[in-house]
């Protein structure tokens, strides 16, 4: 684990030092690098695989090829007995050194189908002057690049991109409506202008002569409708679930684990004491009603873990900026203080810890995906159930909604316009349209004059079509299959796993996930939708393997406790001064003319409407407030003490 960059097509004098220097918290035992005249690349390193011998760059047996990788190959020991077994000869341990043997033999998109972890890596080969980047799967690690008047830069952070006098800070205005929408600005864009993300299972070449060519090299796969008996589903899955579990806690250093009190963490634990003994597991929570921390602490106590609970504090709003100057793009949302605070607690422990994300989009575990498949049987109805849902009093709608915030008016608003225009818009527009923050109408009513222009929906982008070849379309796939599709392609990488990735390293934390493994990834894709998503009961599957894996907990198991949101309770935080004050100086009259993207008028409304502590209200003034500092952060130069 580390971070990695590196530039090419030019020189600048100390260039790669700096690029160094703001990453360093992503690798502090070390530092790493190779150097030749119009190419330079480096890493910081975080040890966790020989210890001793993993320093980076790691080079083939004659010295022609060079890799520098940010992650973990965890299937490197079935590897390295198949190179060497071809004639390779290695010179560490490290996983590593896969890469680079591997690259020799295979090539790099045969190395690419072989590879079981999550990674960025950058291979240089000397022979042919070709370099190679690539990225994870699932996007697990991330890979921005900067390519423009034959200059090209690459970091694990986009901070060390604009360490260059070539890269100058500026935003990409046109990004600002997705952000809004969204809360996040979806790959391969960046809130950055002219600095872009390698997407989630691609590889990009770069040339001798500095052209610059991207390629997809994984697929998430539909399958043909033929599919195997529940049981041999469930004999896979359990015996994949293990192996996953045993090649994610590949390691040198002691490895322990999140834990919240949902099945997926807990599931992952008890696999891990299948391994061995004297987990440590960590889980935050917020003093409010609405945490998990008693079920984890259940969970815990079942699996004797050695078990730490970390709770969120009103003053921990004074470390936002610190957070967002760490998660290089804006995430608007203040649950990103919960994951920079329960990383910050396992680090005084570990380097290393294993969590859960992943299998709700494996397994069918978000409840608007419920909402979606709905509409989708409504068909021409949809409208008409829009116009009913809009009769009743949210009040009423409370009982029926399943979340730990009330639905409150402008939430069930957003229920009423996805139903009234679920028909006119394509698929990923309703995707986006039943978790927008903003509504288009909120967002050209926010903006000022100047901006106005940027609210709509055309740049959101359509359902990706099928692979030449694929055995069935996408008309004929499950419609749950298809969602789940389109959460590998913007939710997974953009939401859940950079939130994650930039908060953990931060504190110089790896961070691995078991259900990303793309052989249990694939299989979901394989397995008939009713063991993914049965009823109202997601996850069914998992829930049956967990049944057996928490057989004689006296009350409560994990497979048996209904799915609660992850989110931050701003309403318990509201009042503290903390929050206020970060408010009133993020938002003031003065400082929203100054940036100039909105209508201070605006603005203030929001604000007054706050005051209800309605949720959706909360979160729209929290998205702002994480924007102006993001600005402060690297478009003002104050870095992460905005």
């Amino acid at each position: 684990m580390c971070g990695i960059y590196g530039f090419s097509g030019f020189d600048e004098d100390g260039l790669l030092d700096r690029m160094a220097r703001v990453q360093v918290h992503r690798g502090p035992d070390g530092e790493g690098r190779y150097e030749r005249p119009g190419f330079q690349m480096g890493m910081r390193r975080l040890s966790i695989i020989d210890l001793a011998g993993g320093w980076q760059p790691v080079f083939n047996e004659d010295r022609t090829c060079a890799v520098v990788l940010n992650g973990e190959i965890y299937n490197y020991r079935e590897l390295r007995s198949q190179l060497e077994g071809l004639g390779h000869s290695f010179a560490s341990l490290s996983d590593t050194e896969t890469l680079v043997h591997g690259y020799e033999q295979w090539g790099l998109e045969g190395l690419l189908s072989r590879l079981n972890g999550m990674f960025a890596f950058c291979l240089r080969d000397e022979r042919s002057g070709d370099t190679f980047i690539a990225r994870d799967r699932t996007g697990q690690k991330p890979l921005y690049y900067h390519h423009a008047n034959g200059r090209f830069l690459f970091a694990s952070e986009a901070k060390s991109i604009l360490q260059s006098r070539h890269v100058p800070a500026r935003c990409r205005t046109s990004a600002i409506d997705a952000y809004l929408c969204l809360r996040n600005v979806p790959e391969p864009a960046t809130m950055f202008e002219g600095i872009d993300m390698l997407p989630a299972a691609h590889f990009l070449k770069l040339s001798r002569s500095g052209s610059l060519s991207i390629q997809r090299y994984w697929e998430v796969p539909l399958t043909d409708g033929n599919y195997a008996s529940d049981e041999a589903c469930f004999e896979e899955f359990e015996a994949l679930w293990d192996d996953a579990i045993r090649l994610h806690m590949r390691s040198d250093v002691p490895v322990g684990a999140y834990l919240s009190g949902g099945v997926d963490s807990s599931l992952v634990v008890a696999g891990m004491t299948k391994v061995t003994s004297g987990i440590s597991t960590y889980s935050i929570g917020f003093n409010s009603p609405i945490d998990e921390t008693k079920d984890a602490e259940a969970t815990a106590r079942f699996l004797g873990t050695k078990h730490h609970t970390i709770h969120v504090q009103p003053a921990d709003f004074n470390l936002l900026p610190k957070i967002v100057w760490h998660m290089d793009r804006p995430v608007g949302d203040a649950l990103i203080i919960a994951f920079y605070q329960l990383a910050h607690g396992a680090a005084k422990d570990l380097k290393v810890v294993l969590g859960g994300e992943g299998a709700d989009e494996c397994f069918a575990g978000y409840d608007f995906l419920k909402k979606l498949l709905t509409a989708n049987r409504l068909g021409p109805a949809a409208p008409l159930a829009g116009n009913i849902l809009k009769a009743i009093p949210h009040q009423v709608l409370n009982h029926f909604f399943h979340f730990p915030a009330d639905l409150g008016s402008q939430g069930k608003k957003r229920g009423v316009d996805f139903l009234l225009n679920y028909r006119r818009r394509h698929l990923m527009a309703n995707f986006y349209a039943l978790r927008t923050l903003w509504s288009e109408e909120e967002r050209r009513s926010l903006y000022a004059p100047s901006m106005k222009d940027f609210a709509g929906e055309s740049w959101i982008p359509h359902e990706r079509p099928l692979p030449p070849g694929a055995a069935r379309s996408l008309q004929q796939a499950p419609m749950l299959d298809r969602l789940l599709r389109l959460q590998f392609d913007e939710w997974l990488q953009d939401w859940a796993l950079i939130r994650q990735d930039k908060n953990t390293m931060a504190h110089s934390l790896e961070y691995r996930l078991p259900f990303l493994d793309h052989r249990l990834i694939e299989l979901a894709f394989r397995m008939p939708p009713h063991l993914k998503l049965r009823g109202r009961t997601d996850k069914w599957i998992e829930r049956r393997l967990a049944d057996k894996a928490f057989a004689g907990m006296p009350s409560n198991p994990p497979g048996h406790r209904p799915k609660i949101p992850f989110f931050l309770p701003l309403e318990f935080f509201f009042e503290h001064p903390e929050f206020k004050n970060l408010v009133a100086d993020t938002l003031s009259d003065s400082q929203i003319k100054a940036r100039g993207y909105f209508d201070p008028a605006a603005v203030r409304a929001l604000l007054t409407r706050m005051e209800s502590r309605e949720f959706l209200y909360l979160k729209q003034v929290m998205s702002l407030v994480i924007l102006e500092l993001w600005h402060r952060a690297f478009i003002d130069g104050k870095g992460p003490n905005a």
